[in-house]
This record gives C-alpha cells, sequence and structure tokens, in this order.
C-alpha cells in the first residue's frame, strides 16, 4: 500500500484518480527515468530504464485502490459523507463494499459458485443530455467530479465527452488546471460555464 498521509488524501488520490488516471503519474519520476534512458550507455542498461520509464508513465492504481479501501469508510463516516455520494463520484459497488459500506443490490453466486466476469462495477448510467443539464445546475466554474457527482453518475468518459461538446457549443471553457489545488497529483481541470 502507497503511504496515504491521511485518510483525506487517500480519498481525494482515488476519486481524482477515477476522474482523470494519468493525474496521478509522478511528473518528477517521469522526468527523471527519461534522463536515465537518455544516459543508458549499455543496451541492457537502456532496457532497464525503459522498464522504469513505463513503469513511471503509469499511476498505481491497486495502491490508490488500497489506500482508499483502508480509510475510506472511516473518512466517511467522521465527515458525514452518505454511501451514494460516493457512487454518485463514481466509486464503483465492489470497492465501496470492501471498505467497509453497505451497498445494496450484491449479486447472488450461481449454483458452481463462479462469479460473473467484467470486472468493476460501473457508475450509474447517465445520459450526455442528463450530464449537460447538470451542468447548467452548477456554479460557474466546476469540475469533471462536479458534473459526475450533481447527475448522480455517469462514467468518467462520458462525462468528459459531454462537457467537450458543451466546449464545442460555445456553452462552457477549459480553464485549465485548478490553481487552488493542494492535494498530491495533478490538478483537475477547471471549467467554467459561458
Amino acid at each position: 500500500m502507497s503511504p496515504a498521509t491521511s485518510p483525506e488524501d487517500a480519498v481525494r488520490r482515488y476519486l481524482q484518480w477515477l476522474e482523470d488516471p494519468a493525474s496521478l503519474v509522478d511528473d518528477d519520476a517521469v522526468a527523471r527515468a527519461e534522463a536515465a534512458v537518455a544516459g543508458a550507455a549499455d543496451p541492457l542498461a537502456r532496457l532497464h530504464a525503459l522498464a522504469d520509464l513505463e513503469h513511471a508513465r503509469e499511476a498505481d492504481a491497486d495502491a490508490v485502490t488500497e489506500d482508499f479501501v483502508a480509510h475510506a469508510k472511516g473518512y466517511a463516516d467522521a465527515e458525514s459523507i452518505p454511501v451514494a455520494a460516493l457512487q454518485a463520484s463514481g466509486v464503483p459497488d465492489d470497492v465501496l463494499r470492501r471498505a467497509g459500506f453497505e451497498v445494496g443490490g450484491r449479486r447472488r453466486r450461481s449454483a458452481g459458485g463462479s462469479r460473473r466476469s467484467g470486472g468493476a462495477s460501473r457508475a450509474p448510467k447517465v445520459s450526455i443530455e442528463e450530464l449537460k443539464a447538470a451542468t447548467l445546475r452548477l456554479p460557474k466554474q466546476f469540475t469533471l467530479a462536479d458534473v459526475a457527482s450533481e447527475a448522480g453518475g455517469g462514467s468518467p468518459q462520458t462525462v468528459r465527452k459531454a462537457v467537450d461538446e458543451m466546449i464545442a457549443d460555445g456553452k462552457a471553457r477549459n480553464l485549465g488546471p485548478k490553481q487552488d489545488h493542494h492535494g498530491r497529483g495533478r490538478a483537475p481541470t477547471l471549467y467554467e460555464l459561458v
């Protein structure tokens, strides 16, 4: 498990990862790995440096998820955050169960005891039009996570597509990274209604 400094950091990092997996990539580690690749004279050293570069370019999803599982229930209880709010933020039900939340709709196993394949559960389905309508109910400046929360679900890709369409239609604009971001990882992108 990666060392989250607090339960709040663990929850924040996981929600950032859900919104934008690349936001948790350590840019300094990538730069160091790129320098190692450039400076590798031996072919085997270059191979290892390239492997390190590939690892540095990917967020450690397992560690981020395990930190969330370890801290989310205590944080949510302390901050009076209902499980529905976490679901609306896109946290899959199976992750919430692992974190100790009671989530309805658990599927029963078949007589053979096998599990349905397919991985994690999905965020509640929300159409692009519903996401656009939810965006218009938000304050003038917002993030993609704000849109998903207001709409009650939606995959990160669908939320991003809805906002991109609003930008193309001249109803919103991209302001770039949120300036007052103090958490780990890349700051979420801030958007503004026009």
